[in-house]
């Protein structure tokens, strides 16, 4: 791999919405190759070399997985509090507790994602006062409240599909929305936001469903 090649493929990882254009051929190849020049990506005499190395770039397979999208079922769930604690082994058999007495039959959220350093709690914010022990006696590293939880559910299939996750982040990172978790359940996945990025991260979603 070339140094341009390497240089180019962390700069699409950044600007993704290049590669979206090319693509779709609002940019030519050597005008995208003049611009990367500007951008420092390759030297101003290296127009030729980035041309030839743009022909034989493997860009990701531009078709969508039309079907699955338009499967899925998209659900919408506000007022939810994550908190992000310090992983600590009494923590998690406290949190044993809170799950035996949430209502998941009611609908109540409730999350725990142990990772390796971290503990973080999904839970909805009229439910938090149960977390009141764990917040007083545990290190609370960081707390998002005002998100909104949206479920996107896909068949069954969509687990074998190469794609789908890049294709969503993608979306939302060129629409400048900004993703505050992400958790998997495969075949469901969701995206945590601020209430304020809700509405247009759905139209988003929505406009996948019918391309």
């Amino acid at each position: 791999m070339s140094q341009i090649e390497q240089e180019f493929r962390q700069f699409l990882s950044k600007n993704p919405e290049i590669e979206t254009c090319y693509q779709s051929g609002l940019i030519n190849r050597r005008a995208l190759a003049r611009w990367l020049a500007k951008q420092g990506i390759a030297n101003s005499n290296q127009t030729e070399a980035t041309i030839a190395m743009l022909r034989r770039y493997q860009f990701k397979n531009k078709k969508q997985p039309k079907e699955l999208f338009s499967k899925t079922k998209i659900t919408v769930k506000d007022k939810i509090t994550i908190l992000d604690f310090q992983k600590q082994k009494d923590l998690i058999h406290k949190l044993q507790k809170l799950i035996e007495s949430t209502n998941y039959d009611r609908g109540d959220t409730l999350k725990i994602v142990v990772g390796s350093s971290s503990v973080k709690v999904f839970i909805d914010e009229e439910n938090e006062k149960k977390l009141k022990e764990l917040i007083s006696n545990f290190k609370l590293q960081n707390k998002f409240t005002n998100i909104s939880e949206i479920s996107i559910r896909f068949p069954e299939d969509a687990i074998s599909e190469r794609g789908i996750l890049s294709t969503i982040t993608k979306e939302l990172t060129v629409n400048e929305i900004i993703i505050t978790e992400l958790l998997t359940a495969s075949p469901e996945l969701l995206i945590y936001l601020e209430e304020e990025f809700v509405i247009k991260a759905y139209d988003i979603l929505k406009s996948l469903q019918k391309k």
